[in-house]
């Protein structure tokens, strides 16, 4: 049986948009990496799940998927700019879903090498991070709001799945019951 490991911010929490309208508040410089970095390091956690709320009913959907006994373990791998915000999605989710692993990975360490990716299964909104996966032998699952339905690999010339519900993540899963992932 695979691991799934889904993203947080993007996939499961909307923090992203609230995010940035607030750095475009505040002047950080949407441009400058470090200066984003920076603004993460340092901003309310908790403001930001709070207001940026769930996407399509994750926590939900997440429940379901480890309760499935379709996956080894059902994992949340988020990346994390400080150590407070690692510690506050930790406590968010033990509370949300005191069942399923949290794993915090420094934002410098790509998913790839922090967690074995091959034949196992990675949901994320980022396409450089989906596309690191499969390139280790991963199979990658692009999230993403504007989907309308599950779209296959190589249907728009992509390696990767693109869907905006993690639900569909068991239709994956039983598209590669039979064989391992092999890109």
């Amino acid at each position: 049986m695979r691991d799934l490991y889904i993203d947080c911010d993007g996939v499961i929490f909307n923090t992203i948009k609230p995010a940035f309208i607030e750095m475009e508040n505040l002047g950080v410089n949407l441009k400058d990496e470090d200066a984003i970095t920076d603004y993460f390091k340092k901003c309310d956690w908790d403001k930001l799940i709070r207001i940026g709320g769930q996407i399509n009913n994750s926590i939900e959907k997440i429940k379901e998927l480890s309760n499935s006994n379709c996956f080894n373990t059902v994992n949340v791998a988020t990346h994390r700019c400080s150590y407070v915000e690692g510690v506050i999605k930790t406590n968010v989710f033990k509370e949300l879903i005191p069942d399923v692993k949290i794993i915090t990975i420094p934002k410098k360490i790509g998913k790839h090498f922090a967690l074995p990716a091959n034949n196992h299964i990675l949901i994320d909104d980022a396409k450089g991070k989906v596309i690191d996966w499969i390139n280790h032998g991963g199979i990658g699952i692009l999230f993403s709001e504007k989907a309308d339905r599950l779209i296959y690999p190589n249907e728009f010339d992509n390696d990767y799945f693109i869907t905006n519900d993690l639900l569909d993540v068991l239709k994956v899963n039983e598209y590669y019951k039979e064989k391992t992932y092999k890109k």
